[in-house]
């Protein structure tokens, strides 16, 4: 269903990123190395997360460019998105789009996450 991906920064042993999904199930896992099951978004959550992905113009998302400096450039994430749209996978990157978190996309992918606890609540 959708694809988080972080990169750049530092960390301990060379460039920071991570790379976690939700699956249409609810299922949430990162991409590393086993142990990576995250826990299970809640169905109501779950359906929210769906019907704001399969309603969402994407175009319209990205014709907003980003216009700073990409926080990788000093030691900041970048954030890459990848929905499962209707017609296929749509990317979003924070440092070519402008992201707006209120957007009801954006805002159903957060409290997905803070439902298992990928991103703190607040």
């Amino acid at each position: 269903l959708v694809t988080v991906t972080t990169r750049g920064g530092e960390c301990f042993d060379g460039p920071c990123g991570s790379s976690v999904t939700i699956e249409r199930d609810g299922t949430v896992h990162e991409a590393a190395k086993p142990p990576n099951e995250l826990g299970t978004v809640p169905p109501d959550v779950l359906a929210a997360l769906d019907a704001a992905i399969k309603t969402t113009d994407f175009d319209v998302i990205r014709s907003v460019p980003f216009t700073g400096e990409c926080p990788v450039n000093f030691d900041g994430q970048e954030w890459i998105y990848e929905f499962g749209a209707p017609g296929g996978s749509e990317r979003i990157a924070s440092c070519e789009t402008e992201i707006d978190p209120a957007h009801p996309v954006f805002a159903a992918l957060t409290a997905a996450l803070q439902a298992v606890g990928v991103i703190p609540p607040g």
